[in-house]
């Protein structure tokens, strides 16, 4: 009884977390265009490259790749890493609520799924000083040093989007999320879930 009141108050806050991100996103589009750094030519650029990885994520339901492979993260890391970080957290924000929209994939679990799309973005540009010490842009390296991030990225969104629902999952005490758990033994918990 006690874990489907926790689910459901989960669910019922879903909602108000949808609302405020995409809000979020919307001002931040407002006060980008407003500033220097993002013009009307690099929101439009934005909308397109939205509407692609939307329709490369409903192809990706359609037929789905091995091992949970998803093609729109790749989209989100080649933007984030050529226009900076605030394009790739929209791009990846915007991603998921548009695909989510045609995929029929509004759920409590969406915000999550956002913020987290918007991190793999945001933090794209981070590899450009270790692209730089291997040689620069242009090469092999820097294609390797993509090809890791968005590895990483992969293990750390899956990561991330079961932390969103893991304390409220019911199973085996040892894999499981209690109250007053210590929390070196909620990692070792958390782990033996996640493996």
């Amino acid at each position: 009884v006690q874990q489907n009141s926790q689910q459901q108050a989960g669910a019922a806050t879903a909602p108000l977390l949808l609302t405020a991100l995409v809000g979020l996103c919307f001002v931040a589009l407002l006060i980008e265009v407003q500033g220097s750094e993002l013009s009307a030519k690099s929101v439009a650029l934005l909308g397109v490259l939205v509407a692609i990885n939307a329709a490369a994520r409903f192809a990706e339901v359609a037929i789905p790749g091995p091992g949970g492979f998803t093609p729109i993260f790749m989209l989100i890391i080649l933007a984030g890493y050529v226009f900076g970080g605030r394009f790739g957290f929209l791009m990846g924000a915007m991603t998921l609520l548009v695909s989510a929209v045609i995929t029929g994939g509004v759920g409590p679990w969406l915000p999550y799924q956002m913020f987290t799309a918007g991190w793999v973005g945001l933090s794209a540009p981070l590899a450009r000083p270790l692209v730089r010490a291997l040689g620069g842009e242009g090469r092999a390296a820097e294609l390797v040093v993509l090809a890791v991030l968005g590895a990483l990225w992969g293990f750390a969104y899956g990561a991330i989007m079961n932390i969103s629902f893991w304390p409220y999952a019911p199973g085996p005490a040892a894999q499981y999320w209690a109250p007053g758990t210590r929390p070196a033994d909620t990692l070792r918990r958390y782990l033996a879930f996640y493996v």
